[in-house]
């Protein structure tokens, strides 16, 4: 049978040319046209400007996931190099072991190693090895490089608010904005007069005035509190810059970086007294003041914790949408403890820069939004729907276990010849180390398989399918429960199923509530979505505030 291939090509920096993909995708297809290989383009995986530190990659999930699939999609991965495929010794190995483990060939073309050779582990964990230090032989330069621009007085970061980056050849050098020079004196001016990070926030977006520009990724240019914060902590705006003062480290197995602060004797300090926008008299009253904030409302801190969307121990935070302005819903009071928690903008309760400022209880809110998810779960179609793709796919996987476990029993009889063959051979001319350790070796492969088969027998599965039913109705009849059971695993179940869910805030004289806008789409497939409902039975009026 012709292999089938899939390919994955990767390049790391936005500053890149995109068509290195290209070039990648090239020099695979040049192989498998060589080899008379079926080289197919819908499988196709790429990343692009994503760096190969990290694991959690769209691409290279996808082609992991794919792999997994049964029936077997493609038999052979293409690569460029195994630098593609990642830069980490340990996320490269994993990769190889599992794609080996479902059967499935890997080549980097362009270093010839091919993972059905003998020596393909040796030369993958050299290749690996040299990859890894690569990446690290460039954060050591990149880091000495900037510590040089720093000495000379230069400027070694992105954009500042209150500055212009003023380019001189290779270097950048600051200067001060007067405008917004103007905005961050009359920030820190409002913090000293007791202004709190909030009132702040909300009175600049009120009068509309210009804000930093947001990051990559970021969606609104409003002022937010904690950007009000690290302003008044940045001690440039008194003129003296501090370089190195933490250093960004990957999270294991993704590419997310993580701050860590360095200690103080590793920061370089230097005075810059053309780049003052505040005087001394007004930092020093200003950061007594945070600091007598900080030491009042001081918390226990929980390393590790953070209340994002990913490990909020609310189920629908990540999932929510404000109506008005888009932001995603979050809890922004009742975290004290007695207090209810509610759901609300934070464009609005932070910024001031929304609209809508209904606050709904949370498990107000999502008992009502699990109600309708119970109600489209337990539908006839959608557990017959369900119970279908579990039965085909089962049937799938039992078909190719069929097929190994009738491989396995020929290999059983072919063992069993070849033992009666050497015990004959023994009887004639007498044991001798080789024979003996012929007849161990095929009695140990015999003992295996008999293990493997005696796990391996199917059952049939229609014959099942009363009980797995009854099975998949009891679990079900308390979705509610069975979410709440483990609400990270829930959350990243329910990824799977929600996009978006649009909540309208619905005003009364009396009283607000929200309504959802969206749809359950319960099996993965467009043609089982279910409409949220909007109006008639989302809005109880015990529902509310």
């Amino acid at each position: 049978m012709t292999p089938r291939t899939a390919v994955y090509a990767r390049y790391s920096s936005d500053r890149q040319s995109p068509a290195s993909i290209q070039d990648q995708l090239r020099k695979c297809r040049e192989f498998a046209e060589k080899n008379n290989w079926d080289f197919q383009d819908e499988h196709v995986y790429t990343d692009e400007a994503l760096s190969g530190a990290g694991a959690d990659r769209p691409g290279l999930v996808k082609l992991l996931d794919a792999a997994s699939q049964l029936p077997r999609p493609f038999d052979v991965v293409l690569l460029d190099d195994t630098s593609r495929l990642s830069r980490n010794i340990g996320d490269i190995a994993r990769a190889f072991e599992k794609l080996s483990f479902v059967g499935i060939r890997i080549i980097a073309v362009s270093q010839g190693i091919d993972s059905q050779d003998e020596q393909s582990d040796v030369l993958m964990t050299v290749h690996s090895l040299v990859d890894s230090l690569y990446i690290k032989e460039l954060a050591k330069k990149t880091h000495r490089g900037l510590e040089g621009r720093a000495l000379k007085g230069l400027h070694t970061g992105g954009r500042c608010f209150g500055y212009n980056n003023i380019r001189e050849g290779d270097s950048v050098r600051q200067q001060i904005n007067p405008t917004e020079a103007s905005i961050v004196r009359r920030i820190f001016e409002m913090a000293a007069n007791s202004g709190s990070l909030k009132v702040i926030a909300k009175t600049l977006n009120a009068e509309h005035v210009p804000s930093p520009r947001p990051r990559a990724g970021r969606q609104y240019a409003t002022w937010c509190p904690t950007a009000i914060r690290a302003m008044l902590r940045r001690e440039l705006y008194a003129g003296r810059m501090v370089w190195n003062r933490s250093r960004f480290v990957k999270q294991p197995g993704t590419n997310k970086r993580l701050r860590r602060d360095r200690p103080s004797s590793e920061w370089l300090v230097t005075e810059q007294p053309e780049l003052r926008i505040i005087d001394a008299a007004l930092w020093e009253k200003v950061q007594s003041r945070l600091t007598r904030i900080a030491d009042l409302y001081a918390k226990p801190a929980h390393p590790g914790l953070s209340n994002r969307a990913s490990t909020s121990p609310y189920l629908m935070t990540g999932f929510l949408k404000c109506g008005s302005c888009g932001a995603g819903l979050v809890i922004v009071t009742g975290r004290t403890k007695g207090a209810h928690p509610k759901y609300g903008c934070p464009q609005n309760f932070y910024r001031g820069a929304c609209t809508n400022g209904l606050k709904e209880r949370a498990d107000w809110l999502e008992a009502r939004l699990l109600s309708e998810l119970q109600q489209a779960v337990m539908k006839p179609e959608a557990v017959d729907y369900a119970l279908g793709e579990f039965e085909r796919q089962l049937k799938a996987t039992l078909s190719d276990l069929s097929n190994q476990v009738g491989r396995m029993r020929q290999r059983s009889e072919q063992i069993q010849q070849e033992l009666r063959n050497l015990v004959t051979m023994t009887a004639t001319c007498g044991p001798s180390p080789a024979l003996i350790e012929g007849i161990n070796e095929r009695e140990q492969e015999l003992k295996s398989i008999n293990r493997q088969l005696l796990t391996s027998e199917p059952d049939s599965v229609s014959s099942q399918a009363g009980g797995v039913r009854q099975f998949v109705t009891e679990r079900l009849s308390n979705i509610r429960e069975l979410l709440s059971a483990d609400v990270q695993r829930a959350k990243a179940e329910l990824k799977k199923h929600i996009s978006t869910i649009e909540m309208l805030p619905q005003q009364t004289a009396s009283k607000g509530y929200y309504i959802a806008a969206g749809a359950w789409n319960l099996l993965g497939g467009e043609e089982k979505r279910v409409r949220m409902v909007a109006g008639e039975g989302f809005e109880p009026s015990t529902f509310g505030l």
